[in-house]
């Protein structure tokens, strides 16, 4: 059973915090173009949204070994964090969120990040968004090669700031990562993202829906 109300919060970032998935789409298709040549179809969006950067390049190059597919992972996360600075006006964090943080801090509720990113691009991250002046770096959680899974991340990141998951609330606008947060028995689960994917986060375990942190509602956390 959920929680009536949640001690602490687990962000997810891209597309929670940062809706930046356009930007990832666009790296993909350059690292695409860069393995295949300029001749034959680029798969469409969807092929690259979901899985890791590994099984997505297994997916596109099967014949590289596991250092080449390292090494274009890497490559991939450079271009985009290219693409990310070529946009400038749209590097900024979702509506609401940092009202939350603050919130949040006032309300002495701890929060963290939980995300798939990989270390280079939380270190942009916190270069490029006022993350430091909410979030202690030493308490994120991400893609070290250390997780199986994003669940693994939701309770590694629920252990540092010393709330058990099922008192926490998590935030995700992944399908796939809303249901290992429900499985692990997360507190409370809150899907983000456009108003027609609210249906499948719901079905996946969401109790709640909303399209930036302006609808997010402070009933739902309690010191």
């Amino acid at each position: 059973m959920a929680a009536a109300h949640a001690r602490a919060v687990l962000f997810d970032f891209n597309g929670t915090l940062f809706f930046d998935t356009p930007f990832h789409e666009e790296a993909w298709r350059q690292i695409y173009r860069e393995l295949h040549g300029e001749e034959g179809e680029v798969p469409g969006d969807s092929f690259f949204r979901g899985p890791r950067n590994d099984t997505l390049i297994q997916a596109i190059a099967p014949e590289m070994t596991e250092e080449e597919r390292t090494a274009c992972s890497i490559r991939k996360e450079a271009v985009y964090r290219s693409i990310c600075r070529s946009h400038p006006e749209q590097v900024h964090l979702v509506d609401g969120a940092e009202e939350l943080f603050a919130a949040l801090t006032e309300q002495e509720i701890p929060f963290t990040l939980a995300t798939a990113s990989i270390p280079d691009n939380i270190d942009f991250y916190f270069r490029e968004f006022p993350l430091e002046k909410w979030i202690n770096r030493k308490l994120c959680v991400c893609d070290d090669g250390n997780y199986a899974n994003k669940g693994e991340m939701h309770l590694e990141a629920a252990r540092r700031i010393g709330v058990p998951l099922s008192e926490c609330l998590v935030i995700e606008d992944s399908i796939k990562a809303i249901d290992y947060a429900k499985k692990n028995g997360a507190g409370i689960i809150v899907g983000i993202g456009a108003k027609d994917t609210h249906p499948n986060l719901r079905q996946a375990g969401a109790e709640y829906c909303i399209c930036d942190f302006n609808e997010f509602d402070l009933r739902w956390v309690s010191n």
